[in-house]
């Protein structure tokens, strides 16, 4: 028998051989380059923003402002462009703190309560409001119709019925939800005194608010009583199918609902997912547990924050960070990885915790699937990778250029000159933000994961 033909031996052999690993991919450089800005007649002390269309809606932390419009369809150039004033807005000791928007339904939604003297620089004036306690109003939710977005009119109304008077059921923050393929739009509020300490609202004909459903982790969940006795549910999210609703707890942790019957338009009931034995629950060394709670999309990953104030308001440094939790098993969530800038290392911190008025804190986080939009006050804008959640990494960071001067310093945060605060808003690759005291940024993201920010529908900001 012949033997093979050598080529054959050496295909033979070299078939044999396992071919090496491929080099990954390097990652694209990533960038946050700021396209345009405006300082919002320096007033300082901005709260949160909402996007629909070429406009973008502003708020304010005390009661020394409107709701101010500014006009982006120039990004690079924003132009102020109208105001929600008196009678519906800027009115005696109230913020207009939280702002949401809904764009294809032309709506707006402002949520305003009573502010702080001493944390906001807020006024009262006990003697024309005595009912009140000095505020003009009752804390509410404000429906506008912005058809016409530089001339919204004011078509709903919800009043909590609370104030410095009655403060059990005021406000703090919410979370819009609408019915996937349907009309129904709801609205998540946290009432962190309490109880109820979470309330639900059927925003489904926006000029008839109604009260649907209420909850509270004590009186309704078994919750134990939590650290200081109280209940302080900060912030809530709801999944996009409605099945799960996560909150954030300041006293007890991350908690989960489940909210199917409520989103299907029934009040409740609103059993846990996640047994209360066996929620995720860091317990700082001081009551600051996490602050907001949000699901990244598309994955069984929970995004949580912890806002911690400085020292004479709370701890101090090291402040608060992002952690990721992973809820594959919503029975046994756990942690997969925390994300911290140096400042919020032990290591850093003085012994007196200080500095005075000055937080490096996560704060608001908007995310997609593979990325973190992180505002962290002092440490200005983060952007986190999230694609290997057992290591999460910084990909690029924003602070702004601080202004001179504005009109008034933040009483508690004033002694830093950044304060990026509000919800990211992501479209078109470009990432909407708001400083506190500097204004508003519009920054646009390039490299890891670019293709993702096409668009925010996100309950924490604009549908």
């Amino acid at each position: 028998m012949r033997p093979p033909p050598i080529a054959v031996l050496v295909f033979a052999l070299v078939g044999c051989v396992e071919a090496p690993d491929p080099e990954p991919t390097p990652d694209p450089p990533t960038s946050l380059t700021l396209i345009g800005s405006h300082d919002l007649g320096a007033r300082g002390m901005n709260s949160a923003i909402a996007l629909a269309g070429d406009h973008v809606y502003i708020g304010t932390r005390n009661d020394a402002g409107p709701v101010l419009i500014v006009d982006v369809s120039d990004p690079a150039a924003p132009v102020l462009a109208g105001e929600i004033g008196a009678p519906w807005q800027a009115q005696r000791g109230m913020s207009s703190r939280e702002l949401r928007a809904v764009p294809d339904q032309d709506l707006l939604l402002v949520l305003n309560f009573s502010c702080s003297e001493g944390l906001h620089d807020c006024a009262f004036e006990t003697d024309v409001y005595p009912d009140t306690g000095g505020a003009a109003e009752t804390d509410h939710l404000a429906v506008y119709d912005i058809s016409d977005p530089v001339a919204p009119v004011r078509i709903g109304r919800f009043d909590f019925g609370s104030s410095p008077v009655y403060p059990f059921e005021k406000p703090h923050e919410f979370f819009v939800w609408r019915e996937p393929g349907g009309d129904r739009l709801l609205a998540w509020f946290s009432t962190p005194l309490g109880p109820p300490s979470l309330k639900v609202v059927d925003l489904t004909d926006p000029s008839e608010p109604t009260l649907l459903a209420t909850f509270d982790p004590h009186d309704d969940g078994g919750l134990p009583e939590g650290r200081n006795g109280s209940t302080l549910l900060h912030s809530v999210s709801v999944t996009p199918d409605g099945s799960t609703a996560h909150l954030a707890h300041l006293r007890a942790g991350l908690l989960t609902l489940d909210a199917s019957a409520v989103s299907a338009g029934g009040d409740g009931p609103m059993p846990w997912r996640t047994p209360v034995e066996a929620r995720w629950d860091h317990a700082p060394p001081e009551p600051a547990g996490p602050h907001t709670a949000t699901q990244v999309p598309g994955r069984d990953l929970v995004v949580l924050t912890d806002e911690v104030y400085p020292v004479g308001v709370m701890r101090g440094c090291p402040w608060g960070w992002m952690r990721l939790i992973d809820v594959s098993d919503i029975r046994a969530p756990r942690l997969a990885d925390e994300f911290k800038l140096p400042e919020n290392d032990e290591d850093s911190c003085a012994e007196d915790r200080g500095p005075e008025r000055v937080s490096f804190t996560a704060h608001n986080p908007t995310m997609t699937p593979s990325l973190a939009f992180v505002t962290w006050y002092a440490g200005g804008l983060q952007v986190v990778d999230l694609r290997d959640p057992e290591d999460l990494t910084a990909l690029a960071s924003f602070v702004p250029e601080p202004l001179e001067a504005v009109t008034v310093e933040d009483p508690a945060l004033g002694g830093h000159p950044v304060e990026m605060w509000s919800y990211p808003i992501l479209r078109d690759g470009l990432v909407y933000v708001v400083d506190a005291r500097n204004g508003l940024y519009i920054l646009r993201y390039e490299g890891v994961a670019e293709a993702e920010l096409v668009g925010t529908h996100e309950g924490n900001s604009s549908l």
